[in-house]
This record gives C-alpha cells, structure tokens and sequence, in this order.
C-alpha cells in the first residue's frame, strides 16, 4: 500500500470550509526518513596490555560504539576487579563513569600500573562496564595483563624460589617433604623395568626403578632421587606416582628442584590423566611440566601430549634455555593450567603456551590429572650413557605446591 506524508481533507458543511492537515513524524524502518533517536549504539570493551615499569604505567581500556550516528550522548559506569593482579600493590583501584560525546565512538578507561621489586607471573585484572545509558552493551568485560619488567632474582644462596601464596588463588596442596620417609598415603613407588606389558617402560629406558633409599629418600626437607650405575648395563633409579591418591583439575603448580646432567639422564616432573586405564595413552593426555635431557643440561622443555588410544602421540613443546646447567642451582618450575589453555614458565619466565584453539584436535586436558616424579637413564629420547656420564646423580625435589583461583 502506498504511503502519503500528508492527508488533505476537505469538508463543506454549512458553508464552511474545515482544512484538516495530518503530518507523519517519520518511519523508523523506512532509510528515506531515519528517526535520530530510534539510533542506539553498542558498547564493547576490549582486552589491554602494559608493562609494569620502574616508573609504574598505565593500562588503556578502550569501549567503542559501533557507530557514531548517534543524536545523544552515552554515559556507562565502570569499575576495576583484580584477578591475579593485587588492587593497590599491582594497580589503583579505579571506577567511575565514561561519556561518549555525539560524533565520537570511544572512550578510554586508564588504570595505573604500580611498580613494585618482585618477580612476578604475568598478572591479570578486568574491567567491567556497566549501567549504559543511550546504549546497549555487547562486551561488559575484558582483561588486562600485567607484563613484569623485573629480572630474575635468586630465592636464596642456592637458587630461585617463589611465595606460598599469591593474591587470587588459594593453596589447595602443598608437599615440603618434611617427614622422614615417602608418605605412601600420597605416593606410588613404580617398580621393575615397565615388563611385561611396556619394557623400558615404552621409551627403550635401561633403568629399573625401586623404592631403595638409595635410590629414593627424604632430608633435610627435600626428596632426593638417584640414579645409580649398578654394573657395565645395569641402573637403578626411582619413579613415584600420586595415581589415585592425589589429583587435581586446573590451577598454578610450583615444582621447585635441581636436575641431574650427563648423557643419558632424563628427569621429569609431568602429569597423565586420570583415565589412562580407561582410555589408554596418549589418549589420557600428558602434560610435562619439566623434562631435561642431561647431555642439554642448561634446557629443559615443556610439552603436552595427546592422541587417539593406541596411536602415535601428536605433541607442542617449547625449550627453555639458559647460560648455566640446571645442575647447579635450585629453578620454580611453573604450569598455569586453564580451561583450554596451559602456560609454561621457569623462575616465572614464560617460555611456552598451548590453547585448545591453537591445535584443533582433541583437547585432552580439561579433566584431572595426577603427578609423576623420575630420573629415567638412557632410551630413544636422551640416549644410552656413555663414558663421559658419571654416576650417581640426583633430582632433588624442595617443594611442590598447588594453587587454584578464588
């Protein structure tokens, strides 16, 4: 049907003549004749970045309108959380309102970044919007990252070491290894060579692992293992799970240790998922938190595995290099482990990321998992020792701890 903007009537009744006018104020749907008040925007915020500096710094959250065709001005409230970064030590406590003058599609929200000395993962906070007038919103909340500017500090006189609690997170497991002997309560000593099923316990290894205190044993607040040289082709080593004992879902894991060196030495500090009787490896998921070859003794390396049960494992690993042997000194070894996501770090350097999205296959590590401890000697992975390797050598553990967010 057709439309008119304006209706004519005309009426003669006793010799008068009544003009009536009607006038349209506008069709909204109808592009020709816009009506500048149906107009309503959308806000987003997005995500933010900064470097904490000697000097501080500032973080920018830019909210955006998806237009700015707009006849009235935006008003929105906002206001700061903090998740892993701590309000008033990491950064101000900020809040507020944020106008978006006609015209304009933006406003920038800017949080102060403090300086502080500590060595520190990289610390997150958000910002939510809120309460928008004139608008709707699309993106109530997006994250900032904290990125630490400070350089890596020794713990003590013999390395690095790092708190017993951190702001966001609550300790969830802690093991100090302050009692005499292995708590078999929250350990399994693996025994033999891995025969029948899996000899050399699938890696062609040469070690056979025993619960000897030779091999294995608990002082001064440490666990010690140690692998020894028992004849030409003959080692001893020690392999301890918390299989059905202690398992944990997501969370930062702290694993403080000195590694072995020397060809032919493997240690590991992992994890394998808690259905591996179920569904067999890879398809349980693996995830090394620290694994070094000793003849690479300044490297260790982070790696997650997955796969299809009874195939080929498909695998991401990064290498973390530094100038000395991780012979040497005590390192934090670090996993931040996420729904779909898992970050590596030593001494709170980040080294290597894996996200669900990054390997469009299937995600195996959003379920439980639980710790495996070793010193393997020799196999497909270091190689075999040779005459250079000296014997005995040791993977002292100081602590391993557990957090998982408020």
């Amino acid at each position: 049907m057709k439309k008119y903007s304006k209706i004519l009537i005309v009426a003669i009744a006793l010799g008068s003549i009544w003009i009536i006018g009607c006038s349209d104020d506008g069709d909204p749907t109808n592009p020709t004749n816009p009506q500048p008040n149906a107009i309503i925007p959308e806000l987003s915020i997005a995500a933010a970045t900064a470097v904490e500096t000697d000097a501080g710094g500032k973080m920018d959250f830019e909210v955006t309108t998806n237009r700015s065709d707009f006849s009235k001005e935006v008003t929105f409230q906002y206001a700061t959380k903090g998740l892993t970064a701590e309000p008033s030590k990491d950064f101000t406590t900020t809040s507020g309102q944020g106008t978006i003058a006609v015209g304009s599609n933006s406003f920038t929200i800017s949080i102060d970044i403090l300086n502080d000395d500590d060595r520190e993962i990289e610390e997150l906070l958000e910002v939510t919007i809120s309460d928008a007038k004139d608008a709707t919103i699309k993106t109530a909340t997006n994250i900032g990252s904290i990125t630490d500017n400070d350089m890596s500090q020794l713990g003590d006189e013999d390395g690095y070491n790092t708190p017993t609690s951190y702001y966001g997170y609550s300790q969830i497991w802690n093991e100090d290894f302050d009692g005499g002997s292995v708590d078999e309560e929250r350990y399994n000593f693996e025994l033999g060579d891995g025969c029948p099923n899996i000899c050399g316990w699938g890696n062609d290894e040469l070690q056979n692992y025993t619960n000897e205190e030779r091999n294995v044993k608990l002082a001064d607040g440490r666990m010690t293992i140690t692998a020894t040289q028992e004849d030409v082709f003959s080692f001893n080593s020690a392999r301890l799970t918390t299989k059905d004992k202690v398992e944990f879902q997501y969370g930062r894991i702290d694993v403080r240790a000195k590694l072995p060196k020397g060809q032919g030495l493997w240690p590991a500090i992992w994890m394998l998922g808690t259905n591996i009787d179920e569904v067999g490896w890879p398809a349980c998921g693996e995830i090394d938190i620290m694994e070094l070859v000793g003849h690479k003794a300044n490297q260790v390396v982070g790696t997650a595995h997955w796969g299809e049960p009874g195939q080929p494992s498909t695998f991401r690993s990064s290498t973390y290099t530094q100038s000395k042997d991780f012979s040497e000194d005590f390192h934090v070894f670090t996993l931040i482990w996420e729904l779909n996501k898992m970050t590596w770090y030593v001494d709170e350097t980040k080294f290597h990321t894996i996200k669900r999205s990054d390997i469009d296959a299937q995600w195996r590590f959003n379920q439980p998992f639980f710790f495996i401890f070793n010193v393997a000697v020799g196999g497909r992975y270091p190689g075999n020792p040779d005459e250079t390797t000296t014997f005995p050598q040791t993977m002292d553990i100081d602590y391993v701890r557990v957090f998982q967010p408020n």
